[in-house]
């Protein structure tokens, strides 16, 4: 991480808001930033960490299971191609990181993330309330809040921007 980006090398990294809710995650891609690395934030998640080497090699890592995870390494120039164009049209969508994190993002506190967990388990509002030690009333007005918070019309659009802006529970 120390040594600064040289001889013409571009790094482009490209993340989903969700790497943003771990500061040392959020800490490590400013330390990139110093380094010469551009990084950009994309409103979707992203499904492999992918690599690719002077468009001449590639390597796509699959999501953790039971500890272990997959690696596809490729040299088919078809394949790099196209994982590229998909990589070029994310990143023009996505945002820089720093203006990323200038924007006024809602502020959650432990009890607006333990809601948001909540609504991610599936309960009953009777059964997340009671999980949370809150009357039903109390359970739901919070519920009501966090979603003109976030500035959702459902649960679900709820959830779905709390991911994009990387607070989720």
């Amino acid at each position: 991480m120390g040594t600064r980006i040289t001889g013409g090398l571009t790094v482009r990294k490209l993340y989903s808001a969700a790497v943003l809710a771990d500061e040392d995650q959020r800490l490590h891609l400013l330390e990139l930033r110093t380094v010469g690395a551009q990084v950009r934030i994309c409103a979707t998640g992203l499904p492999h960490e992918t690599i690719i080497s002077d468009r001449k090699a590639m390597i796509l890592a699959g999501a953790k299971v039971r500890g272990e995870r997959e690696f596809t390494a490729t040299t088919s120039s078809t394949l790099i191609d196209a994982v590229c164009a998909m990589f070029d049209a994310a990143w023009e969508g996505a945002v820089d990181l720093e203006d990323y994190l200038s924007q006024d993002l809602p502020v959650i506190d432990e009890d607006g993330r333990a809601l948001l967990r909540m609504l991610t388990t599936g309960l009953t509002d009777e059964a997340a309330a009671r999980r949370m030690g809150l009357s039903l009333r109390t359970y739901r007005r919070r519920v009501a809040e966090m979603m003109r918070l976030l500035e959702a019309e459902s649960r679900f659009q709820a959830g779905v921007r709390a991911g994009e802006l990387g607070i989720a529970g």
